[in-house]
Formats: C-alpha cells, structure tokens, sequence
C-alpha cells in the first residue's frame, strides 16, 4: 500500500520552508518537493568577494503588514531578524545630480507595482539576512526532501487531489497539498475539471515578470550612501528603470571593496531572447555609469542572476482559506497570490495559508479574515 503524506508541499523557497517548518512542529511526516537539487528557491546564500550576501537585491519596506511578516518569520526561525526601522528617501540621478525620487510621474513602466515596492522611504534594516531565514527554516523542517522531483501532474478523485505524478512516473500520496510553485505552471499541472478553460488561458496568457539582478563588485569604495537608486536616464524605452543599493566597504585580501546589487523586470517571455536580456543588462551598467562614472573600472566581479517568474498571479481564483473552489485540499502558496511583494508577500501568504490549515505560528491569533481585512486597509491606506 502506497503511503500517504499529511502534506505534500511543492516548492522549498521562502514559502514553501515557512509552511514545512511550521508544519513540522506538529508532524514529521511531511513531503518536501523541489525540482532544483537544492532548497532555497532565489533566498540562497551567494559568496561574493565583500562576503556572503542574497541571492540578488533585497528590500523590505516597512509598514504594519510588513512588522507582522517579519514577526513571523522571527517567530520560526527563533532569532532577532529587525534590527531598526531607518527613513532614506530613494535617489535617482538627473541633470548631473542626485536628487530625491519622487515618482515615475506620467510614465510609469510596465513594471511599476513591481518596482515600486523598492522605493519605500521607510525601511526595516535587517539582523538577519533572507538567506539565513531559509536556511534556518530548512535546519527545522522534519520530513522528507525530494530534490529534483518535477510535479507533472495533479490527479482528482472528486473534489480532492488524491495524488501527484512527479518526473513523469512516480506517484505520491497525501492527505493535503500546499502548491508553492508559479502560478503559470498550473495551467498545466491542474486536472481537466479542476479549473474552466478560460481561467487555464489566462494562466498561460497572463504577464509575468521576471527580475533580471546584476550583483557587481567595485574594484575601489564608489559611495557612502546607503539609498536606493532608482536610475533611468533621460530616453524612455521599453526597458524601463532599475533600482540598486550599495553595499557598506569592506577591507580583503584582495583590497578595499563595495558591492552593490541591481534589479529590473522584464516580461517573462522575453527572458528567452538574449538579445532583450542582454539590452536590459547594458541599460543598468549605463546608468550605472552615469551616475557614477567610475564605478565599472576594473570590476572584481560581476555576476548575472535571472529570478523568473517573479510576479503575475494569472488571476487564479481560490476560496477565503486560499484552496481552489474544486480541490479543497489543494492550498496555493504561491507568493504571487499576496498583494504585498517581494519578501512580504512570500511570508505574509505562508502565514494565511498556515492560518487556513488551523496553525498558531504567531503570538497573537491570526486568521485569513483578520489578514484580509488588515491587507485591503494598507491598499486603501496607499490609494
């Protein structure tokens, strides 16, 4: 006979450990399933001349939902992770200076919810960094790891999942399934009755953004401030603006030297032309340049990371406790459900999706109705 998992959790990024670590307070026999060979998802560990460092730019804006993500996540892994809430107005560079960023005014880019939640002027300066979150996380989950095992199929027998095809040929069995994947692959992944064709079109369909980060170590110390740059130049193309931060100067072997890490967003189905990934890179060193013209001379290192997917929720409609309307075991974690971005929104979801499954992860009792209406008076709060 077959055996049966209590949770099958597709995906080990920041989502995916949230919840198996939670989880794992309460049971031991728990799946894990992660298609790369390692856990993590784009929070992993980078090695860099300056030290270690994310995996790509990270921001964390604050705010009442924010101070409640990050109070979960101190809450799993145990430690301190806000060290202070600083105020730093974003820069941006324009006619030979630098000057407070005050908005995108009437051209915003395509992209602009998504760059947006970087230029905050409020921020929670963090203790500890988003790749020692999952790595502690991963230290807590106790159950099974399955690296390189691609979900290939949902199957249904009524209004549940009963089980998952995974890499084409092996089936595993749960009692419930928590999807912390991308959106888009449930197009595919879904059983034929579980969503209309027209909601599986616009998973396919729907836009989503890739972030395109370009990390660079700086052979000499550039700059002493700690703002966000949000750059773009004086033309507007179809590229659109970057936003990157300065690391603090370090002392190596190798000398004195800063990093500093950059991102922008470019549609998820032009990540396949090398030419656009290639323009939209030039852009950010140009930019870059401009600001500071010295930065790029003999660079230590430069590195180029594609986080795909990023964002674009292909308006996949689930019920108040984040299950699809057809599968009632099926939680979709996914962190482009949230409205918030970013890190935020892959903790905040891991929380209602906890919440929803009956667990008290925080100190204060939290539900998916209390985060729904805490969620929509930050929007309004923002309009």
């Amino acid at each position: 006979m077959a055996h049966i998992y209590d949770y099958a959790i597709i995906g080990s990024g920041l989502t995916g450990l949230s919840i198996a670590a939670a989880l794992s307070r309460e049971t031991k026999n728990i799946a894990l399933i992660e298609a790369a060979d390692f856990p993590f998802g784009v929070n992993k560990q980078i090695k860099f001349p300056t030290g270690p460092m994310n995996n790509g730019l990270r921001f964390v804006p604050d705010s009442v939902l924010a101070e409640k993500a990050m109070a979960f996540i101190e809450n799993l892994v145990g430690q301190t992770v806000i060290k202070d809430v600083t105020e730093m107005a974003p820069v941006t560079y324009d006619s030979g200076n630098f000057k407070t960023f005050l908005g995108f005014g009437d051209n915003p880019p395509a992209f602009y919810e998504e760059l947006q939640y970087f230029t905050s002027s409020k921020r929670i300066e963090l203790a500890m960094q988003p790749y020692e979150w999952t790595q502690k996380l991963f230290e807590q989950f106790k159950g099974d790891f399955m690296p390189r095992s691609y979900v290939t199929k949902f199957h249904n027998e009524g209004s549940k999942v009963s089980h998952i095809t995974i890499n084409g040929s092996k089936t595993l069995h749960a009692e419930n399934f928590i999807f912390a994947g991308s959106v888009k692959d449930l197009a595919v992944l879904l059983p034929e009755d579980a969503i209309s064709i027209r909601a599986r079109t616009r998973l396919s369909k729907n836009t989503y953004w890739t972030a395109l980060c370009l990390d660079l170590c700086h052979a000499k110390p550039v700059t002493e401030s700690t703002a966000m740059h949000v750059l773009n130049g004086t033309t507007q193309d179809e590229i659109g603006p970057c936003a990157g931060m300065f690391g603090p100067v370090v002392e190596t072997e190798e000398g004195t030297l800063q990093s500093s890490q950059w991102l922008t967003f470019i549609e998820h189905e032009a990540t396949e032309d090398s030419e656009v990934v290639g323009m939209a890179l030039k852009k950010i060193k140009r930019q870059i340049k401009r600001a500071y013209p010295e930065a790029l001379d003999g660079l230590k290192l430069e590195r180029i990371f594609v986080a795909p997917l990023i964002a674009g929720n292909g308006e996949l409609k689930v019920s108040g406790n984040q299950t699809l309307p057809e599968l009632n075991n099926l939680w979709i974690a996914s962190a482009t459900m949230n409205e918030q971005r970013n890190v935020l929104g892959s903790l905040l979801q891991a929380e209602m999706i906890l919440a929803s499954l009956g667990f008290k992860v925080t100190e204060s009792e939290t539900t998916s109705e209390q985060y729904e209406e805490e969620s929509e008076s930050e929007v309004e709060a923002s309009m």
